[in-house]
């Protein structure tokens, strides 16, 4: 009874669209008709506007021509979402031969349709488009596809994949991937003109041809700008019509996405590509007659009548405070920016905003020497599985059977961090958990310290602030805070789900930050300063412009917020973040042995960017075996 009602609308809604289809072609073709006949009646004053002597045969040509592209594109589309794939020029995606970006999204449309016991979509991708986009279409389950953009992949972390790929399995579960991809078909003889055109226009210019030059160019770009003109006028109510009659689903199918997944992945995507420049704009021939089928507007964001409400006020349908919160993150960035201070007062009078947990008054300087144990303990850094393994004194282990236990274990740690070996008398800590563990090889305490946070057990939010402040007050205790530390605090935030909300930025707005870490995972390594500030430099050309090497040319002295600073550096673009990493490890790690705290840093920063790390630290143990050979 429920697939005879679905089969049922689902008749209904291509009726409908059958009808609006047919009207905008009479409409088109009797609009056309109206122009050409001001041209005949310009050299005939006796021939009607309306019905001239060329009207029957122009209106033939046109029908015929209507007709005929809505039979080729039936032909053409024969083999459902694969064959508009092939129309596309996209590329199939396959495990054996994918990128870590392709291979991601692959297994999330795995584990998304074994959730849903759907046969897995086929997975395209448009080597050519960097607009974070993605289409489903297909008539049959064999054939469904999903297509994506180069930049969907590579602008995207798992997260906003899941969220982006969360809305095209709505669309197949709905059966409203069917019915665009019908639309498709239906509407192809409107814009048989404008694709003509501009296929024309781009084989007479490549933009990336540098070598060779179509010494015809000018006239295919002048034809075809013609005909795309001519066509112009079918796009316009192609246009109209789908704005009318589908533009209200694109807030419905977010809403339905969000409750059929039970999760907010769609609105992080969405956030991405609302902060980034990308947009999710196609360029390409048939961006026009496939903008129904899209994730967002695959058009530019001037066009008229776009059929997706704008990228802003989807997020504010799903949730009105977002983008507030948006905004004053972004405000309180531009406390670094030069005159800030005179808007001080202003920022100041917002009152009714509740804030997250932030490090303890005032804030710490960067350390810039790293805290270490004996240079034995330090140079080559211990096996995971031993490390993990190695035994631990009876006081240890009784101490982690209970929460209270862990958590005194932790602060020891951190307190023998800060201090080395002379903990003060009066610290407010177990000094024979102290005793216990400075008889330890101090390369296993970072390993204890995560054992131990994984047993702190579930604490009132209250509770949890004021561990945290206690932990943060001992790691800065002396004015000054490392990066090793500070990582391990984020761990802990974790555990106690007191992280910051996960909001998308900008690189060029997250610069000061990106050099502030940059000098943070300087200050881990066990080199001399004058070649630290030749490391610096040669890190930061990779990143800042020359202008902006002058602004950083000096170590920032003032007081700054490192768990601040690695949140808005985990916003960034997947490949943004992918760089940083890339760059810390071939300019920081490439050319000495790695140290235990290296390595705790450079596994804890993966993690904290959003990264698996377990294979990087394997990697970088055998780097380490192959350089002491």
């Amino acid at each position: 009874m429920k697939e005879m009602s679905h089969y049922l609308i689902e008749n209904k809604n291509i009726a409908w669209s059958v009808s609006f289809c047919i009207l905008a072609m009479l409409l088109t073709v009797f609009i056309l008709n109206l122009i050409l006949g001001l041209v005949v009646h310009f050299f005939d004053y006796t021939q009607l506007i309306w019905w001239h002597v060329l009207s029957p045969y122009f209106i033939f040509l046109l029908f015929f021509v209507l007709v005929w592209s809505v039979c080729a594109e039936l032909y053409v589309l024969r083999e459902g979402g694969h064959s508009l794939a092939k129309q596309l020029k996209a590329r199939r995606l396959v495990f054996d031969e994918s990128t870590p970006e392709e291979s991601t999204a692959l297994k999330v449309v795995e584990q998304v349709a074994r959730s849903f016991a759907i046969d897995t979509p086929a997975v395209y991708v448009l080597p050519d488009e960097v607009g974070v986009n993605a289409l489903t279409a297909g008539f049959k389950s064999q054939d469904i596809v999903i297509i994506l953009t180069w930049g969907a992949l590579q602008n995207l972390d798992e997260l906003e994949l899941y969220g982006l790929l969360s809305y095209e399995f709505n669309q197949i579960l709905s059966g409203e991937a069917v019915e665009n991809t019908k639309l498709k078909i239906l509407y192809s003889g409107l814009t048989t003109f404008s694709q003509w055109g501009s296929k024309l226009a781009q084989a007479g210019y490549n933009p990336y041809a540098t070598s060779y030059r179509n010494k015809f160019e000018t006239i295919f770009v002048a034809i075809g700008g013609v005909i795309w003109l001519i066509g112009s006028l079918g796009i316009l109510i192609t246009r109209l019509i789908k704005y009318l009659t589908l533009s209200g689903r694109t807030f419905r199918n977010d809403l339905k996405t969000m409750r059929l997944m039970n999760n907010n992945a769609n609105i992080q995507t969405l956030l991405r590509i609302y902060v980034h420049h990308t947009g999710s704009q196609i360029h390409s021939a048939y961006s026009e007659s496939i903008s129904h089928m899209c994730f967002a507007n695959s058009l530019s964001p001037q066009s008229w009548m776009n059929i997706h409400p704008s990228i802003k006020d989807r997020i504010y349908e799903l949730n009105p405070t977002l983008l507030q919160d948006l905004q004053l993150e972004n405000l309180r960035k531009l406390r670094n920016r030069p005159l800030f201070s005179l808007f001080r007062s202003l920022e100041e009078e917002i009152t009714d905003i509740t804030t997250p947990w932030s490090s303890p008054q005032p804030l710490p300087l960067l350390r810039l020497s790293p805290i270490s144990f004996a240079l034995n303990d330090a140079i080559k850094p211990l096996n995971p599985e031993m490390r993990k393994n190695k035994k631990r004194p009876e006081l240890i282990q009784r101490a982690m059977q209970t929460a209270t236990g862990s958590r005194e274990v932790m602060v020891a740690i951190l307190m023998i961090r800060q201090y080395r070996e002379f903990i003060p008398q009066d610290a407010p800590v177990s000094h024979a958990i102290v005793d216990a563990l400075l008889n330890l090889d101090g390369r296993i305490h970072v390993q204890i310290f995560h054992d131990a946070c994984k047993n702190i057990g579930h604490m009132p939010t209250s509770i949890a602030r004021q561990f945290l402040t206690k932990l943060a007050c001992i790691i800065q205790e002396d004015g000054e805070v490392g990066l090793l530390d500070a990582l391990l605090l984020e761990r802990v935030k974790h555990e106690l789900n007191l992280m910051p909300a996960h909001l998308p930025t900008a690189i060029e707005d997250v610069k000061s930050q990106i050099v502030h870490l940059v000098d943070a995972l300087l200050h881990v390594q066990q080199i001399n300063s004058p070649n630290q500030l030749e490391v610096r430099e040669r890190i930061l050309r990779k990143i800042l412009t020359a202008v902006e090497m002058q602004t950083f040319a000096d170590i920032s002295d003032e007081p700054l917020d490192l768990a601040e600073i690695l949140n808005d550096v985990s916003g960034l673009l997947l490949r943004d973040r992918l760089n940083i990493l890339a760059i810390a490890e071939r300019c920081l790690w490439s050319d000495r042995i790695i140290t235990q705290d290296e390595l705790d840093v450079l596994e804890l920063l993966y993690w904290r960017l959003g990264f698996d790390t377990k294979d990087v630290v394997e990697q970088m143990q055998k780097k380490n075996s192959l350089m002491i050979i």
